[in-house]
């Protein structure tokens, strides 16, 4: 089977082209089945600017060519904006009023992989109704069909109803969007004269922006994988690597590790992991006591840790959980009005102070929360096991006899004694299996949990 039609029947037993963060996929299999030029085109008709950026593997330009041949056939006003964070390229799209912004990225996934993020001029990612307008746009052009005209209106449902009027397009490079960043974002920030900090930018976007950032606020520096390489981004290194950053950061200094395109980031402190979950804590002490929790509710995923649930309840507030994927999490947060939420992996949403995840926000309102309390609150999960297991449909799969024998015998023996967490990938041909658990012999049940699904 060709690559093309390998990566179309994935997405199609998927049901989406869009998994839980954008479209993602293996680099070639993405390029020679065309939907990098396919999204350009369906995005190109709904006309307006559109601002592209991209991260640092060795297939982003060949995507990005794709892309921009896509968006040629349309009206739309191109803007190139190079090498940039996925959250630099959201907060650019908002201030330079764009109508859509795609960053052309895979995020925490190894270097073979490649994938597009679509976001509006509100520099979020796309509502769902957007996201399967455009899905449905695109699998009407991959079949050589005229997209409907109520699909084209619900992509750009909430992008601006009136457009001044353009120059016929051309594409142009936007100067200056990197430093333009840095200057919103350290200007959020008190100075940290006197801190000491470690960063692994994971040779990814955040290389160098990171440092600058930290360093302009007046704190001290170690860095390690500090260099943009799409041959080393996220091998071995960055947020979900993170004994290298460990071993890298000096005693009482707090160290951060970010994935390939920004937007997460996951800390390091006394030798210790601080994920997601610790921070979210960490972030809601700052926010409670600034007065910025008036519903008294975080929001996390099904994966975040029932540790947190106790200890938010035990300030009075209450963890709203939604389905794993920062667009589940934006969206219960604009629902309900609340401004922190985020996930365990470290994509952290602060909605006040950025519309999407943002990993130097994210580390940089860390080291704020350390100068305002004094501390950061210890956090000791309950101890969770994780694994993979390769699938074809891993949708499929879950719902297979073979697989529910498997979920029935795991939950009949283990489920009194925690809680399981088994979805499919939204990035990956993988199912993902998760257990939670409340008893002491947690690595004995660990294993023989393990041994079940791998059987």
């Amino acid at each position: 089977m060709c690559k093309r039609r390998e990566f179309l029947r994935h997405i199609m037993l998927c049901m989406r082209y869009f998994g839980t963060d954008g479209i993602r996929g293996r680099a070639d299999a993405l390029v020679s089945s065309d939907i990098p030029y396919l999204l350009g085109k369906a995005l190109g008709m709904t006309g307006g600017k559109i601002i592209v950026a991209r991260d640092v593997r060795k297939s982003s330009p060949t995507v990005e060519r794709g892309l921009v041949e896509g968006l040629l056939e349309g009206e739309a006003e191109i803007y190139l904006a190079g090498v940039l964070p996925t959250p630099a390229l959201a907060y650019i799209a908002e201030a330079h009023d764009a109508r859509f912004a795609v960053m052309i990225t895979a995020s925490h996934n190894p270097p073979e992989f490649n994938g597009l993020k679509v976001f509006s001029h509100r520099g979020g990612k796309l509502s769902l109704r957007e996201e399967e307008a455009l899905d449905d746009a695109i699998a009407a052009l991959e079949k050589d069909m005229p997209i409907r005209e109520d699909a084209l209106e619900a992509i750009a449902a909430d992008a601006f109803k009136a457009l001044k009027p353009l120059p016929p397009h051309r594409v142009r490079i936007l100067h200056d969007a990197e430093k333009e960043y840095l200057s919103h974002v350290t200007s959020m920030f008190p100075r940290f004269d006197g801190e000491s900090v470690a960063l692994d930018p994971a040779y990814g976007c955040m290389a160098g922006i990171a440092k600058r950032a930290f360093e302009a606020l007046g704190a001290k520096v170690v860095a390690i994988n500090d260099a943009r390489d799409g041959d080393r981004v996220n091998v071995d290194c960055g947020s979900t690597h993170i004994d290298c950053l460990l071993a890298a950061t000096p005693p009482n200094a707090i160290g951060f590790a970010f994935d390939g395109d920004g937007d997460r980031v996951i800390a390091a402190m006394d030798g210790r992991e601080y994920d997601g979950d610790a921070i979210l804590l960490a972030l809601s002490t700052l926010y409670r006591v600034k007065g910025k929790l008036r519903k008294k509710i975080v929001v996390g995923t099904e994966l975040t840790n029932s540790r947190l649930q106790r200890e938010l309840s035990a300030q009075n507030i209450a963890l709203l959980r939604t389905p794993v994927g920062d667009k589940y999490v934006r969206g219960a947060l604009l629902e309900n009005d609340c401004p922190l939420g985020g996930e365990k992996s470290g994509h952290i949403l602060m909605l006040d102070r950025a519309s999407t995840g943002d990993g130097l926000i994210t580390a940089l309102s860390l080291l704020e929360t350390k100068r305002t309390l004094g501390a950061l609150p210890a956090f000791k999960p309950y101890p969770m096991c994780s694994f993979d297991l390769p699938s074809e449909d891993p949708s499929r799969e879950l719902k297979s006899d073979v697989m529910q024998q498997k979920i029935a015998l795991a939950k009949e023996r283990y489920g009194g004694n925690g809680r399981f967490i088994l979805r499919a990938s939204g990035t990956e041909p993988k199912i993902r299996v998760a257990y939670e658990c409340f008893s002491s012999d947690h690595q004995t049940i660990f294993k023989e949990i393990e041994n079940i699904f791998k059987s």
